[in-house]
């Protein structure tokens, strides 16, 4: 089963791994029978044209949600051109993260790389120190957050994207 999120940028849609949602959601809740709710409120403030946010509930309970999104990276050739501006090909990854109801970060998941350089920021190792961030706590990238050596563009990303989508989990 695939759930297929259209997004606005860099022109196709996102088909989100279900199946390793919910091994997800079994791993950090620890249950088997839940539900996923995709959440919107009319006025787009928890889908965005880069992403949406699912919520987990299991016997009535919501347990906390999901994020899936697409982070543009940078396109072969640099990183100077503002992608909100131009219309430019970026290379892309798709990612979704656990948070518990609090907002904070339980579980990031990098399922599909599209770039061409950095896939070191699809190691489990490295996407664990995300575990624990709220929308309060903001890391510092090569400081609070290692860097890594290949990847820095696409961890650089992933790290702000982060904090962006907590914030805006936060302000809603």
């Amino acid at each position: 089963m695939v759930i297929h999120l259209s997004m606005v940028n860099p022109g196709e849609g996102v088909d989100v791994p279900v199946k390793k949602m919910e091994k997800a959601i079994r791993k950090v809740w620890k249950i088997s029978d839940f539900q996923l709710v995709k959440e919107s409120d009319g006025d787009g403030r928890y889908c965005s044209e880069m992403g949406c946010w699912f919520r987990v509930t299991a016997s009535g309970e919501d347990l906390g949600r999901i994020y899936v999104g697409r982070v543009n990276s940078c396109r072969s050739g640099g990183c100077t051109v503002n992608m909100k501006e131009e219309e430019v090909a970026f290379e892309f990854f798709d990612y979704f993260l656990l948070t518990d109801m609090s907002g904070e970060v339980k579980w990031v998941k990098v399922f599909n790389y599209q770039a061409t350089q950095g896939h070191e920021v699809m190691s489990r190792g490295w996407l664990n120190q995300f575990r624990g961030l709220t929308s309060e706590i903001h890391p510092v990238f090569g400081e609070d957050n290692e860097a890594l050596s290949g990847a820095t563009v696409s961890a650089k990303a992933i790290t702000q994207d982060i904090q962006d989508v907590l914030q805006c989990l936060a302000v809603n």
